[in-house]
């Protein structure tokens, strides 16, 4: 195009040169006609401009190039808004994890940056032994490691992971003295981040959020705990905006434009009392020295409404130690609340109580021999495994055995209810499920194996496997006459772009045992308690730790607590169970007040090193109590947000994986009910964009080969039809009222199409 061009114009002068030697034209005629020339030659140049400017205009395009775009990055830049990942809060407000930046030093070694003044902005190479010693004193870097960065060849430099993450109170610290040691060259580099401002804090039940590329943007993503299971409801969604800028690429003030509005994501109010998680990590850190034990767990839940006050387990982290987290001896990332199921001992007694009771199986004043042998299994008491001979009298009542934890009681009422029948029970108490409270990676335990020995065994918590989690929404059944609840992990779930709220209630999952029977038990364990001969939490000596004279071990404002103890066998890798003297998970469940709770707290210590008492958890147990017992009516104040009621927008499951959908619907405050134990949903009980309060009941039927009858206690008229009309069975009322009470077909059975169903109901 340019060598045509060229020839073009200079066509016309060699065109006259060459006539003007040939004709030998006068000056005036050659003058004429070369006007004529640059007249038609102009006209040519006009003609093929009008022609490529249309063509520009038309297409819009040169070779690969858009013009329109090309045009607009010299006046326009579109960027990226980043959204704000959601706020974690304890119950009261108070910032458990926030959106925060840390930074990362970087050093300049290239020669040519220097200021307007020629004044160095980089290292010089004199300085490096003091930039050395600097980097090592203050950050902790390997002197190796900065050597070999300053010596390199790139122009700029950074130090590994002691040079990274560094707090905005650290940074300004190092800038100072930098300053103050007059070292050029050092600078910062802001990263996004998550901060934990109260450090040791429930960690792995909270989790934490770390940064990672997505489509070349930094965004905060959860990566345990907490953090990841409500990562989709935390996380927002990055905004763009237009604006307009000046030659020298500055914004032009008011030119800005929205083209995708950010979403900031939602905010998690937690059912945690930040006071209270914080004098249990306390308690926790003393009973892991004074223990010496592998692991420990403890969680506080307020018994009226199933809710986690407060939950800890050591080994454990902060979001400054976690790189160095997996040194500690026996440390796990599993939260222990939820993850790892484990034989839970004696606490099981509860259970197999509540039911025996329940179902008129055992009379607690009946007295019986403590041997027993079951098959080729001999069943025995601890103070003979312990002592090798009778330490208390052989033959007792059910309702001392209960006291002393007995396994051969306990086995006798086993076996007097049958495998059947307190296989319901463990069915009703919901073992072998999961909570489904919306945490991430929930372990859902095992019920015991079909053989007689192992049902026996599971009598007194044995061959069964649970997590405290599941053992918590049980005894919520104990404590509360019978009515038994989901435990729940969230208050309250915030949107600050729709300034709704969804705020959790208590939720009813289930009555497995009369009020009368649960009573029963609760006075059961105050004796545990208080009976000097047969009490296992009766100390003969006291503590004088806690100026506790001889008597209960468990005392909250001057009074007993309802109390039972564990000692449970831990199974060997290479099979059996383990065989050292203490080898055992040690754990106590206590209720107070004993006759109506308040609370229900819970903790193990897996095999201690030190030598075992009970007292280690009592030191823990007492002070949260009655700090607990203090904040009672202030724990039923919520944060106030200043926003209104929202809904949820009901979508299609059909299809999904059902687990993941009751998961995902729990984070959004609802309450999932699954039918049956097929992988997949195929039918909802409410339509696909119906829009539903926070707390309403969804049902979800799987693809179960079986009809199984789930638990209805406390459900609407219109969700029984629903039932009946997946399964196909008719249904009959007794009593008035709008909630079932009662059910005529048992919990976990199969149900046949035609069958009846008899459903009383009431308030």
């Amino acid at each position: 195009m340019i060598k045509f061009l060229k020839k073009l114009i200079f066509f016309p002068f060699r065109k006259v040169s060459r006539n003007a030697r040939k004709t030998n034209w006068s000056t005036e005629r050659n003058r004429k006609r070369v006007g004529k020339s640059l007249f038609f030659l102009a006209i040519a140049l006009f003609t093929v401009f009008i022609f490529r400017f249309v063509w520009l205009i038309t297409v819009n395009h040169v070779g690969g190039t858009n013009l329109t775009t090309m045009a607009k990055s010299n006046y326009q830049s579109t960027v990226t808004v980043q959204a704000k990942r959601g706020t974690i809060y304890d119950r009261t407000g108070a910032a458990i994890a926030v959106d925060s930046s840390t930074y990362t030093i970087y050093a300049v070694i290239d020669k040519t940056q220097v200021d307007s003044n020629g004044n160095p902005l980089y290292i010089d190479k004199k300085d490096f032994t003091k930039v050395e010693d600097f980097l090592n004193s203050k950050l902790g870097i390997d002197r190796d490691l900065i050597k070999k960065q300053l010596n390199s060849k790139l122009k700029q430099v950074q130090f590994g992971p002691k040079g990274s993450d560094i707090s905005l109170e650290k940074m300004k610290e190092i800038q100072k003295a930098a300053e103050n040691e007059k070292i050029v060259g050092l600078g910062f580099t802001a990263n996004i981040s998550r901060s934990y401002p109260f450090g040791n804090f429930a960690s792995q039940f909270i989790g934490i959020a770390r940064p990672k590329d997505e489509n070349g943007t930094q965004a905060l993503k959860g990566d345990m705990g907490l953090e990841k299971a409500f990562n989709n409801v935390l996380s927002g969604e990055n905004g763009k905006e237009t604006y307009q800028k000046d030659i020298y690429g500055r914004p032009i003030p008011g030119t800005t434009k929205v083209i995708e509005p950010v979403k900031n994501g939602q905010d998690v109010y937690t059912t945690l009392d930040a006071q209270l998680q914080r004098n249990l990590e306390g308690y926790m850190d003393k009973a892991a020295t004074d223990t010496g034990a592998q692991q420990l767990s403890g969680t506080l839940v307020d018994a009226h409404t199933g809710e986690i006050l407060a939950t800890s387990q050591r080994p454990t982290y902060t979001a400054t130690t976690i790189n160095a987290a997996e040194k500690q001896k026996y440390f796990t990332w599993n939260s222990l609340l939820s993850q790892s199921a484990f034989e839970p001992g004696s606490t099981f007694k509860t259970f197999l109580m509540a039911g025996a009771l329940d179902s008129g199986k055992v009379n607690l004043n009946e007295t019986y021999q403590r041997k027993l042998q079951v098959y080729d299994t001999t069943i025995n008491d601890w103070d003979v495994t312990e002592n090798k001979s009778y330490t208390l009298p052989e033959t007792v009542t059910y309702a001392q055995g209960f006291a002393l934890s007995s396994n051969i009681g306990m086995s006798k009422i086993e076996m007097n209810m049958g495998d059947a029948l307190w296989g319901s029970y463990l069915n009703k108490f919901k073992f072998g499920l999961k909570v489904r409270a919306g945490l991430d990676g929930e372990n859902p335990g095992a019920l015991p194996s079909s053989n007689a020995v192992s049902q026996i065994q599971s009598s007194f918590g044995q061959g069964v496997a649970v997590t405290p989690l599941q053992l918590i929404r049980g005894w919520t059944a104990i404590a509360g006459n019978g009515t038994m609840l989901e435990p729940h992990i969230v208050s309250k779930v915030v949107d600050p772009n729709t300034k709704t709220s969804l705020t959790s209630k208590a939720e009813v999952v289930g009555h497995p045992v009369s009020n009368d029977a649960a009573s029963g038990v609760r006075d059961l364990m105050l004796t545990v308690n208080t009976d000097p001969v047969y009490g296992t939490s009766y100390s003969t000596s006291g503590d004088s730790e806690q100026n506790l004279a001889a008597g209960p071990l468990f005392m909250v404002n001057g009074e007993p607590a309802a109390v039972k103890t564990g000692t449970a066998q831990i199974a060997s890798t290479t099979g059996g169970y383990m065989t050292g003297s203490q080898d055992y998970l040690y754990s106590a469940v206590v209720m107070y007040p004993a006759k109506n709770p308040d609370f229900i707290f819970y903790m193990n210590v897996k095999i201690p090193t030190e030598s075992w008492t009970l007292k280690y958890i009592a030191r823990v147990a007492n002070p949260l109590l009655t700090s607990a017992e203090a904040m009672k009516n202030d724990l039923s104040v919520s944060a106030d947000t200043d926003t209104k009621a929202g809904k949820v927008t009901i979508e299609n499951y059909k299809g999904k994986d059902s687990g993941d959908t009751a998961d995902s619907l729990r984070r959004t405050v609802l309450s999932p009910v699954i039918i049956g134990t097929g992988a997949k949903v195929t039918a909802q009980s409410i339509a696909e964009g119906e829009k539903v309060s926070a707390n309403s009941r969804i049902l979800l039927l799987t693809n179960d080969k079986d009809q199984v009858m789930p638990v209805m206690y406390d459900w609407s008229k219109k969700e029984v039809e629903q039932l009946a009309n997946w399964f196909g069975i008719k249904v009959t009322y007794e009593g008035s009222g709008n909630k079932v009470l009662t059910q005529s077909i048992e919990t976990s059975t199969n149900v046949k199409k035609g069958q009846t169903l008899t459903v009383k109901m009431g308030n």
